[in-house]
């Protein structure tokens, strides 16, 4: 080979070689960028064991006040492939930093036994902390928390107030949640309490059917919350809306086994209870004991307005829409049922009554709309609206309510006591227009 071209050949090698340092060190460098960007503080740098058996709570709250007090946003983190078992604890602010991630690659585990509800009502609760996130591991896994609902679950704990929350959010304004597992909560999953703009997605909620109360996600006194693309099978409502709630938008939600989506329950206690703007749109809710539903005490005050059900899929639903005006629940666990009714009798723990002459009170039901709702029922009735004798439920819309039986060969009726609205292209429908 000729000098000239052996030069070549070690003038080309030595600038690939270096073209590979460059880029190595290239990787390197954005590493390094990436770390310093994001800033994990892992929990078991503060010595969590995380093997599913020795409590980490300490270590958990000692990593949260590194995170908390930092002037930089940081993220929190539970590491892939480990499990860590935390008792009650609560994590507080406000924080120094507008923002905090609250990164779960690992699982969660509540202890295996009960505890003192009246000093700790949540298993995990998060406290006055604004710009929030909590996030599971995606693509990569984890982000599970398992509750061991089981132990809370029997008659020593028959009462909602005797078994505590699995995680709950309060004032957290602008709280982002998603790409999470949740198993068997003793009560609710997932409270919301006194906040305002909450984005949630990608929820997976799992407790058996029977579990008692073990709702999905209940929001009271939030304004602006969304809820997308999630699956919630619980032994209660899926999502339940309670009083102070406004601009509520549920999407994409699977919804069964439990008890459906409610407005409520409202006004407990003679309460003045508010709920409006709330929109529910491409939802399935399959084999529950109940599908969309708005219920008040009969002795409440106030109002539920604005509330909107759209493009809704029914399967075997047993009761799937429904208005109480006059809840009386006379159980242990809600349950819609009409025991006792004036008007029809199925049996049940609960019971409701048409009020003959009123009494004065209620909350009001208005400006309600059906649009796009069908499916299969489980039971004959596929709309009921029970309203108060004084107050009535008003300008109530059925669009294209199309409801049929899950039984072949047999029919479904609509019940309306004390309403006044309209519908169109509606088999199903009992409504006088006005």
């Amino acid at each position: 080979m000729k000098k000239s071209s052996l030069f070549f050949v070690l003038l080309c090698l030595f600038q690939i070689s270096k073209l590979g340092f460059c880029l190595a060190g290239s990787v390197h460098t954005a590493n390094n960028n990436e770390n310093k960007r994001h800033r994990f503080i892992s929990v078991t740098d503060f010595g969590a064991v995380c093997d599913g058996k020795i409590d980490d709570t300490q270590a958990f709250l000692k990593a949260w006040e590194a995170v908390c007090n930092g002037v930089s946003d940081k993220s929190f983190l539970v590491p892939l492939g480990k499990t860590c078992m935390l008792k009650p604890l609560k994590f507080a602010g406000p924080c120094k930093s507008s923002s905090i991630t609250f990164v779960i690659r690992g699982n969660l585990v509540a202890p295996g036994y009960t505890w003192d509800v009246g000093n700790f009502p949540e298993w995990i609760s998060f406290d006055s902390i604004n710009g929030l996130v909590v996030k599971g591991g995606g693509v990569k896994g984890g982000g599970t928390l398992d509750s061991r609902g089981s132990v809370w679950w029997g008659s020593g704990h028959a009462q909602d107030k005797d078994r505590p929350t699995a995680m709950h959010f309060n004032n957290c304004n602008g709280l982002r949640m998603y790409n999470l597992q949740h198993l068997n909560s003793p009560r609710n999953h997932i409270g919301l309490t006194g906040s305002k703009n909450i984005s949630i997605s990608g929820l997976n909620l799992t407790a058996p059917g029977d579990s008692p109360n073990t709702d999905g996600i209940d929001i009271s006194k939030c304004v602006g919350v969304d809820i997308r693309d999630s699956v919630i099978s619980t032994g209660d409502d899926c999502i339940a809306i309670n009083s102070g709630s406004s601009y509520i938008n549920i999407t994409g939600l699977f919804c069964g086994p439990g008890h459906g989506i409610s407005v409520g329950s409202l006004g407990k206690n003679g309460e003045f209870a508010t709920v409006e703007e709330v929109r529910v749109k491409n939802c399935t809710l399959s084999n529950t004991t109940n599908g969309v539903r708005i219920k008040t005490y009969q002795n409440g005050l106030g109002y539920a307005r604005k509330i909107s059900f759209e493009d809704i899929r029914m399967v075997d639903s047993k009761n799937p829409i429904i208005i109480e005006q006059n809840y009386i629940n006379r159980g242990k666990i809600e349950e819609v049922s009409f025991e006792n009714s004036n008007y029809q009798n199925r049996g049940g723990k609960n019971r409701f009554y048409k009020t003959e002459s009123g009494n004065g009170r209620g909350v009001k039901v208005s400006d309600v709309r059906y649009s796009r709702i069908y499916g299969s029922s489980a039971s004959d009735e596929a709309v009921t609206f029970n309203c108060n004798a004084d107050l009535g439920c008003e300008d109530i819309v059925m669009d294209h309510v199309n409801i049929v039986s899950a039984k072949a060969g047999q029919g479904v009726s609509a019940s309306c006591t004390n309403v006044r609205g309209s519908y169109f292209y509606s088999p199903i429908n009992c409504i006088k227009k006005h």
